[in-house]
């Protein structure tokens, strides 16, 4: 019988995981909730992903219903696995907030972000983890494998690539772990994002960080370093002496939208900016209580304008 999990909140060490020691393609069947019979187009199928362009040019993969389900189905189940204090990827309870809270503003902050992380996460290094961590059979670690890449890489849309490109590479963020102890630092990890805050916070752990970085071969990009007391922006928030606050450049978005609602011609298009702005202030809320009320204040004014529609069109 395959191994379930009886209780949503609990977490359990590695060997404990429904994955560990897969022996058949048919226990692996019966652990995504499939037919045996169709692994095998879904793990060799060429036209399993969306492609497109979001609004910032990048190239996004998005897996279509049927592979997103079992994506969905593999990335619970890794979430489930125990995992150290520094990951903030994926994990219930844990966000781009939990994150940047980890660090203080008394002490120097070092950034570094990994370089197309989920492009360079390669098919092998994810077989590796089913086959080397997992301890699966090798046919259902390839199978794995397939179903979790596409073009030889982590997707960039799904589910399933901010949990396991943190376990692809287990040992190297292990490495980094250490090297922040070293260092005298508090390290934290979102993704490709990571932060290290601490006496010992420099280029020169950026320069150790980056050899680390090359044995595995990613590359880092856009490091950062923060001096002590500096306010430091840390995976979208920034944190000051005073507590959390919203980046300038998130304020700025938020204005230019509210000139822009100022400036609409018709109700439609207040609507559609309303809808989009309310969503950014009240994660600015999130981020800054202070923005609680603005957001209040524009989702009330959403619903007005609903409701006037509703009664324009008779709905």
């Amino acid at each position: 019988m395959p191994r379930t999990v009886s209780d949503q909140h609990k977490f359990y060490p590695l060997n404990q995981s429904p994955f560990y020691k897969i022996k058949s393609p048919a226990q692996l069947a019966d652990i995504l909730g499939i037919d045996r019979k169709a692994l095998t187009p879904i793990a060799s199928g060429s036209g399993n992903y969306i492609r497109f362009e979001n609004s910032k040019g990048r190239a996004i993969e998005w897996p279509k219903p049927t592979l997103r389900r079992i994506q969905k189905r593999i990335a619970n189940l890794l979430g489930r696995i125990e995992t150290p204090d520094f990951l903030h990827s994926a994990k219930k309870g844990r966000s781009y907030i939990t994150n940047a809270d980890q660090h203080s503003p008394l002490f120097p902050t070092v950034k570094i972000d990994i370089r197309k992380f989920f492009q360079t996460v390669r098919a092998p290094a994810v077989f590796h983890f089913f086959r080397d961590k997992m301890l699966c059979a090798p046919d259902v670690a390839g199978i794995l494998a397939r179903i979790c890449t596409v073009d030889k890489h982590l997707p960039t849309g799904g589910n399933v690539s901010p949990i396991l490109s943190y376990f692809s590479y287990l040992d190297m963020f292990d490495e980094l772990h250490a090297l922040a102890i070293q260092y005298d630092c508090k390290l934290t990890c979102l993704m490709d994002d990571m932060t290290f805050t601490g006496l010992g916070a420099s280029r020169r752990l950026i320069y150790e960080a980056r050899r680390i970085l090359a044995r595995y071969r990613l590359a880092a990009h856009k490091t950062k370093v923060f001096k002590a007391r500096q306010t430091k922006i840390i995976t979208g928030i920034a944190i000051t002496t005073r507590g959390r606050r919203v980046p300038n450049k998130r304020q700025k978005a938020i204005a230019q939208d509210l000139r822009e609602l100022r400036r609409a011609q018709s109700d439609e298009n207040r609507l559609t900016i309303l809808r989009r702005v309310i969503g950014r202030a009240y994660e600015a809320a999130q981020v800054d209580p202070a923005w609680l009320p603005r957001a209040k204040s524009i989702a009330a004014k959403r619903k007005t304008l609903e409701t006037k529609l509703r009664g324009q069109t008779g709905i």
